[in-house]
Parts: C-alpha cells; structure tokens; sequence
C-alpha cells in the first residue's frame, strides 16, 4: 500500500497518466460517482474558448481542477451551486461576458459576511455555465485510501498546477488574476442587488 512517505513525483506522474487515461465526458452517472468520497477526482479541459483558445497551446487535455471525492463533489456540475463551489464561482468570472452571466449575492442573510465574495448567478446564467461546463471539460474518479487522500491531493495538486486550485498551489500562475476577475463579479453581485431592491421601492 502507498505510504505518506512514499508519494514522489515518479507516483504523482503515474497516477495523473492513469487518471487522464480514465477522462469521460460528464455524464449523469459520472458527475454522481463524484460523491462516492474515497478517492480523488480530476476536471480537464478540453475545449478552446478559456484564455481565447491559446492559453495552454495546443496541450490538451489540460487538468484545471483536482478535488478529494466527498458527498456534494457533484454540485461543481450542477446549476444552482455556484454559491458553494469555487470552480463554478471563477470559470462564471471569466466566462461572464462571453456567456452574459448574472451574479447574486449566494443569500440575504446579512450575516453571511462571504454572501458576494462567494456570488450566485441567476437562475438562466446557472444553466448557462453548467452547459458550457458539461461541453468543455472531462472528468475521472482514482481510488486513495483515506489515511493518504489529504497528502496526495496535496501532491498531485503540486505536480499538475491546476488553475482552478488556489490552496496547496503556490506555483499557479494564474490564481491571482482569476481572483481578479472573481473580485469583479462579486462586486457585480453586491450591484445588482441593489439595483434590485430601488425597484421595489
């Protein structure tokens, strides 16, 4: 059995191969064993409209996204969830204009102090997003027994760089201006709630 210990860059390169060999298109079935919560899944992108298509070259399938499998992980793929998952809030950050995406605030509870900083979008730009998810990414599921899981996901977050982890990830290049974007939106979301509201007064 794979060890802490043991997980060098020789076994995060196997293992990422392995992964990617398993990328299937997101299906019902596939974004639901998501939630099964023993292992680690990978989100790769495989189309050509993030970054204007020249983001990456002609590298595809590119890893954007690694996660530890829990009992939600399918929300990421689920319209409604932006609110609650971080790769919905920054691809919604970047594809906001190419897909006229609406940001809310994720409640009106006053005291959620992260209710703009983690926005929903309306009901039309939810499905906007989850579509265009569903069109432009892979997705595959690796098994990690759960005294490593935290260490590998560690790892192999190190190995791929992916652009849509921030935490575990110091050599992404990409995090700061998507937090740009992402700060952008929220601001969006504090806006059009108050536009909203001086339409009821």
């Amino acid at each position: 059995m794979q060890g802490a210990e043991n997980i060098t860059w020789e076994y995060c390169r196997a293992v990422t191969e392995e992964i990617l060999s398993r990328l299937e298109e997101p299906q019902e079935a596939i974004i639901n064993g998501l939630n099964r919560g023993n292992g680690i899944y990978f989100v790769a992108y495989t189309g050509t409209e993030l970054g204007g298509g020249s983001l990456w070259g002609e590298q595809k399938p590119r890893v954007v996204f690694i996660g530890q499998s829990k009992y939600n992980s399918s929300r990421h793929f689920q319209s409604g969830t932006t609110g609650s998952s971080t790769i919905r809030r920054s691809l919604a950050a970047l594809l906001a204009n190419k897909l006229e995406l609406v940001s809310l605030p994720r409640s009106t509870d006053e005291e959620d102090n992260d209710r703009y900083d983690n926005y929903m979008l309306d009901p039309k730009s939810e499905d906007k997003l989850t579509e265009w998810m569903r069109d432009n990414f892979t997705l595959a599921f690796y098994e990690v027994s759960e005294d490593i899981v935290g260490d590998t996901l560690k790892s192999l977050i190190q190995y791929s760089i992916p652009m849509f982890n921030f935490q575990n990830n110091p050599e992404n290049k990409y995090g700061a201006e998507i937090k740009i974007y992402r700060k952008r939106l929220a601001e969006e979301a504090y806006q059009n709630e108050k536009m909203q509201a001086s339409s009821f007064v």
